[in-house]
């Protein structure tokens, strides 16, 4: 099966809210021809996007190539979270890899943010950023991890744009019993993520990066100059080439597959709301996000809709269900939107490791990839493309951290790789419910 064709029309984004919300699609051009390239970028998301646009500000000639349009991957299709740190909270981190390496994993995280924040201001790009993201826990055992994180936070990160929710904050700033208590991150925002996706391409565009949709890669051939084979029959011949598919890898490289798997992930879009239920779940047009293994995110659209999601499949096929699954999880948080109408669903595939944390990769030395962001890659993604740039221009430092980040393989052959990676969320997903 394949993952660039099964679940959505061919060279077609979503029939989601944020492709309804966009004023004009991208048209970019199909590749017709031979070409010969300095960097050729597989994935026009937003490491394939950031990596070709810091490129070309550094003076390289920048092809990337998008096997239907800018943004059908998860750039396209995800929550819209610019969230802070990794996946793993820095307690974790520290325990794991002591605290100079936490520190430097801390940093990351914030220059990723930073990063999205002046492309967006750099290039006007028009993509609804709003500041401020709420975590929440939904167990009252975790409340006090939550709250050391904060103090951890502050006292040793110096990062003192976290504010503490109690159960009761939490109730009046969300309307909703749902959550143990919570923490308000100014320093956190979200977006609009498909129209930041395609502002990006215009931005790389007028730095003469040439993006080419509906193209395509089938093969890699490595050498001094790589060989880029079409399903069109057309080849791009490049000194260096970057993997940015993320979950729609499929088996184009399988050194990076063994380590980076795909699964699905839903959202919906309700009607528009009335404006004082809105404003009662949203005080202060805050994101939200809870630490379920499956987590459930949302938000409100600047038309006044709330933007939810939640729930996973492991299969390559999306279920039937999109609506039912994440509008259970929707109601259990808000019961008061019970006979709410949903007007868009959609659902879309991302990648993990088993980690938890991103997977940055030297293929040949002449041959990258950068991927397995696991649910927390909207800033993360955008700066691993200026970390790769970085990379190939010489300085090897941040993309060195990263590569020494510890990447195992999931268990079995590749006909082994999705049942054990199945059992094993299926396990937390029960998890979840058991709470």
């Amino acid at each position: 099966m394949d993952l660039l064709k099964i679940n959505d029309p061919e060279g077609e984004l979503p029939n989601s809210f944020y492709t309804h919300s966009i004023k004009k699609k991208t048209n970019y051009t199909s590749v017709k021809k031979d070409m010969i390239c300095q960097i050729c970028i597989i994935g026009a998301g937003y490491t394939g996007l950031s990596a070709g646009l810091s490129l070309a500000e550094l003076g390289y000639e920048v092809v990337i190539l998008e096997a239907n349009r800018v943004g059908f991957g998860a750039s396209g299709r995800n929550g819209g979270q610019v969230g802070s740190g990794q996946r793993w909270d820095q307690n974790k981190l520290e325990k794991h890899f002591g605290f100079d390496q936490a520190k430097t994993f801390w940093e990351i995280s914030e220059a990723a943010k930073q990063e999205v924040i002046s492309r967006i201001k750099q290039h006007d790009i028009e993509c609804d950023f709003c500041s401020g993201i709420i975590n929440t826990t939904v167990n009252k055992d975790n409340v006090s991890q939550l709250f050391n994180e904060v103090e951890l936070l502050k006292q040793k990160y110096n990062y003192n744009k976290l504010e503490i929710l109690n159960s009761t904050d939490l109730s009046k700033t969300l309307d909703t019993n749902f959550y143990a208590a919570g923490c308000l991150d100014l320093g956190a925002g979200h977006l609009n993520p498909l129209k930041f996706a395609i502002g990006l391409s215009i931005a790389a565009v007028k730095k003469r990066v040439k993006i080419f949709e509906k193209s395509c890669v089938i093969k890699v051939k490595y050498g001094i100059k790589n060989t880029i084979f079409l399903d069109n029959g057309y080849q791009v011949k490049c000194e260096n080439v970057l993997f940015s598919c993320n979950g729609y890898l499929g088996n184009l490289e399988p050194k990076i597959s063994k380590k980076v798997m795909p699964i699905n992930n839903f959202i919906l879009a309700t009607e528009i709301l009335e404006k004082n239920l809105l404003d009662s779940f949203f005080k202060n047009n805050y994101a939200v996000a809870d630490d379920k293994f499956v987590p459930n995110y949302f938000r409100p659209s600047p038309d006044k809709r709330l933007i939810f999601g939640g729930g996973e499949n492991y299969t390559y096929k999306f279920p039937k269900a999109i609506k039912k699954l994440v509008r259970k999880r929707m109601i259990k948080v808000y019961p008061q939107l019970e006979n709410t109408q949903i007007d868009f669903v959609w659902g879309g595939t991302l990648a993990v490791t088993r980690s938890r944390l991103p997977y940055f990769a030297k293929i040949k030395h002449n041959a990258f990839s950068v991927s397995g962001y696991s649910g927390h890659g909207v800033a993360l993604s955008v700066l691993s493309g200026k970390i790769i740039a970085e990379l190939i221009n010489g300085n090897s430092k941040r993309f060195d951290f990263m590569n020494k980040i510890p990447a195992k393989p999931f268990p079995g052959n590749s006909s082994l790789q999705w049942p054990m990676l199945v059992l094993g969320m299926l396990w937390y997903s029960l998890r979840d419910r058991l709470r």
